[in-house]
């Protein structure tokens, strides 16, 4: 059974076999998370080889061997050769994540259609079913979400460090989180002088 959870990947290792157009499109989002990241393929997708020109990723330019193990938190499996791809993973370390391109039963997670407007993330998954229907429902929501999500919610951001880092109690600091979440206090065109004025008189 898979859970849907955010994982800080800043500074983990990621060691990334196979350098094709599918392994370009799940070491993009791993690249600009900041993830050490490992590539072993004889040659590489344009964007993969952009990456490791500017210095974002590391390559080991060479094939992979059946049966080789590696020394990382999360492995990529994502040769075009499936038996290559299960024998590395046969071989694989117990703590490690491993994801395997063409077997998402064995996968230990997915990469999910990811919708991003600002700090609000969607993740979409069909746990397998149809990667294609999950892009399609990405876009239907997208159509519907609040054009001012990015604005309220760096607001929100800067307005909840405020409240917690203010000597208030677990009560008070509860209650001004809840008022300022409320579509009439978000709409309020002078909502930063209220929430100022909301801070002075709690304390």
């Amino acid at each position: 059974m898979r859970i849907p959870i955010l994982f800080e990947i800043k500074n983990k290792t990621v060691i990334a076999v196979g350098g094709g157009a599918i392994a370009a499109r799940k070491i993009m989002p791993l690249s600009e998370a900041h993830a050490e990241i490992t590539l072993i393929a004889p040659e590489l997708h344009p964007d993969l080889q952009s990456l490791y020109e500017n210095g974002e990723i590391k390559w080991q330019q060479r094939m992979v061997q059946e049966g080789e193990q590696f020394d990382s938190s999360i492995l990529l499996l994502m040769t075009e050769k499936e038996e290559l791809n299960q024998s590395l993973y046969e071989n694989k370390r117990p703590e490690q994540l491993v994801y395997i391109v063409n077997d998402a039963q064995k996968s230990d997670f997915h990469f999910p259609a990811v919708l991003k407007k600002g700090q609000l993330t969607i993740a979409l998954s069909t746990n397998g079913a149809s990667p294609i229907y999950a892009k399609r429902l990405k876009k239907q929501l997208e159509k519907h979400l609040p054009v001012e999500v990015e604005e309220d919610l760096a607001f929100l951001d800067q307005a909840r460090k405020s409240i917690l880092a203010y000597p208030l109690t677990a009560k008070q600091k509860k209650q001004l989180l809840q008022r300022i979440t409320t579509e009439d206090f978000l709409r309020r065109e002078n909502r930063q002088q209220l929430f100022e004025a909301m801070l002075e008189e709690a304390e």
